[in-house]
């Protein structure tokens, strides 16, 4: 029989040999780096941005397409234009932007949108600095076959005059130049009466290629807010002749 203080002895060396493996144990066991702990999952990569149409400028002498460029003066500038605007992003269906300076001509402002036309645009938004300084949209529409008879046709002439009339023909209504150029509002008033009795949506408008586009966007803009209007788009016609029916163009 061993004595107490040889049994003491033995069982205080197994305590400490337990201990001793207790330490080993967890000094094996492997703790996670810094690094690894501050690797974050991985976010997943950002969307594509859809694609967008080129961006179209009419000024006075040219029409920008992105980086191509038609002068105005160009013969056929629609057939030209639409070179560039065919098969570009964002244009068949939709409705395409475009700037037109207030300096620019009616015309090649028309022929840009005959242009998108041709590409398969669905319609045009035209944005055009208003005469209070801000940039203003006026929304655009495609002629049809088949007019609306009772539709008014807003022209305005070389001489500033404005010309309203149905557009299956009538007598035509013609408001006299104003002290500072054509007179918007009475031209507004007179476009208002013909559409009174009368469900078209768009207001056939244009101007002799005299005169800028800023005259026909202010017409124009002008009959789409006035209270009560009963139209919600144009469409811009480059020839008329005040009283006769209005040829699809």
């Amino acid at each position: 029989m061993r004595p107490p203080h040889a049994v003491g002895l033995a069982v205080g060396v197994a305590t400490a040999l337990l201990a001793l493996a207790a330490c080993d144990k967890e000094s094996s066991t492997p703790e996670p780096s810094a690094a690894a702990a501050a690797v974050a999952p991985s976010a997943p990569p950002a969307a594509p941005e859809p694609p967008r149409a080129p961006d179209i400028v009419v000024d006075t002498t040219t029409v920008a397409v992105g980086n191509d460029r038609v002068a105005t003066g160009e013969p056929g500038l629609a057939d030209k234009v639409a070179v560039f605007v065919t098969g570009r992003p964002a244009i068949a269906g939709a409705a395409v932007s475009v700037v037109a300076m207030r300096g620019a001509k009616p015309g090649p402002v028309a022929a840009v949108v005959a242009a998108l036309r041709k590409a398969g645009a669905g319609s045009v938004v035209l944005r055009t600095e208003a005469r209070d300084g801000t940039t203003q949209k006026l929304p655009v529409s495609f002629p049809t076959a088949a007019l609306p008879g009772c539709a008014a046709v807003a022209w305005i002439a070389r001489d500033a005059a404005i010309d309203v009339w149905p557009a299956g023909g009538g007598t035509a209504r013609r408001i006299v130049k104003g002290l500072a150029g054509p007179d918007m509002t009475l031209g507004g008033e007179a476009v208002r009466k013909q559409l009174s009795g009368c469900d078209a949506s768009a207001l056939y408008v244009g101007a002799d290629d005299v005169l800028t586009w800023g005259l026909v966007f202010d017409l124009a803009t002008g009959a789409l807010t006035a209270p009560g209007a009963r139209v919600s788009s144009v469409v811009l016609v480059t020839s008329a002749v005040p009283g006769r029916k209005l040829a699809p163009e």
